[in-house]
C-alpha cells in the first residue's frame, strides 16, 4: 500500500510537470507557429517592398515623363510666343514696306514730273536760243539796212544841201532817189513787222499745253 501511495504521490506530484510539458509543448507550437506566420510575414512585407520599389520606379518614370511633358509645354509655349513675335515683326514689315512703296511711287512720280518738266525746259531752251539766233540774224539784217539807209540819207542831205537835183545827181551817180529810200524804209517796216508777227507765234505756241 505504502508503494501505491508512493506512486500515486509521484504522479500527482509530477502532474503539474506534465502540464507544464503540455503547456511547453502547446508553447513550442505557437512559437512554432509565431515563426512560421514571422516568415510569412517577412515573405509577404518584402513581396510589398519589392511592389512598392517597383510602383516608385513606375512613378517616377511617370513623374520624369510628366517633367518632360512640362518642359515640352514650357517649349510649345515658348516658340508660340515667338511665333507671335515673328509675326508681328512680319506685319511691322510689311506696313513698313508698303510705306515704303508708297513713298518710291510718289517718288517715281515726281521723278516723272521733273523728268517732262526737264523735257520741256531743254525745249525751251532750245527755242529760246533758237529765238534769239534768229533774232540776232533778224537784227543784224534790220541794222545792215538801217545803216545802208543812213549812209542813203547822209548822201541824200549832204547833195540837197548843195542844191543838185535828186533824180538827175542820183542817175549820173548811182545814188537812189527818195522813192528808193521809201522803198527801204518800208522794207524795214515789214521786216519789224516779220519779226513781231514771228515772237506772237512763238508766245502762243509756248502758251499752247504740251
Amino acid at each position: 500500500m505504502v508503494e501505491f501511495r508512493s506512486i500515486d504521490t509521484l504522479r500527482e506530484a509530477l502532474a503539474p510537470v506534465e502540464a507544464l510539458r503540455g503547456e511547453q509543448s502547446e508553447l513550442e507550437s505557437w512559437v512554432r507557429e509565431s515563426f512560421a506566420t514571422l516568415d510569412s510575414l517577412h515573405g509577404e512585407l518584402s513581396d510589398w517592398q519589392r511592389d512598392l520599389t517597383r510602383q516608385q520606379a513606375l512613378l517616377d518614370q511617370r513623374q520624369a515623363a510628366v517633367d518632360d511633358a512640362g518642359d515640352a509645354l514650357a517649349q510649345v509655349a515658348e516658340y508660340r510666343q515667338r511665333l507671335a513675335d515673328a509675326e508681328n515683326e512680319y506685319r511691322q514689315l510689311e506696313a513698313e514696306n508698303a510705306e515704303q512703296l508708297r513713298t518710291l511711287e510718289d517718288i517715281e512720280r515726281q521723278l516723272a514730273v521733273a523728268k517732262v518738266e526737264m523735257r520741256l525746259l531743254h525745249r525751251d531752251a532750245h527755242e529760246h536760243r533758237e529765238e534769239r539766233r534768229e533774232w540776232l540774224a533778224e537784227l543784224s539784217d534790220m541794222r545792215r539796212s538801217m545803216e545802208s539807209q543812213g549812209t542813203l540819207l547822209q548822201q541824200i542831205f549832204d547833195r540837197s544841201g548843195e542844191g543838185e537835183c535828186d533824180g538827175a545827181l542820183g542817175a549820173s551817180h548811182g545814188i537812189e532817189a527818195p522813192e528808193d529810200l521809201a522803198a527801204g524804209d518800208d522794207d524795214v517796216a515789214c521786216r519789224s513787222a516779220e519779226l513781231r508777227r514771228r515772237a506772237d507765234s512763238r508766245r502762243a505756241a509756248q502758251r499752247r499745253p504740251s
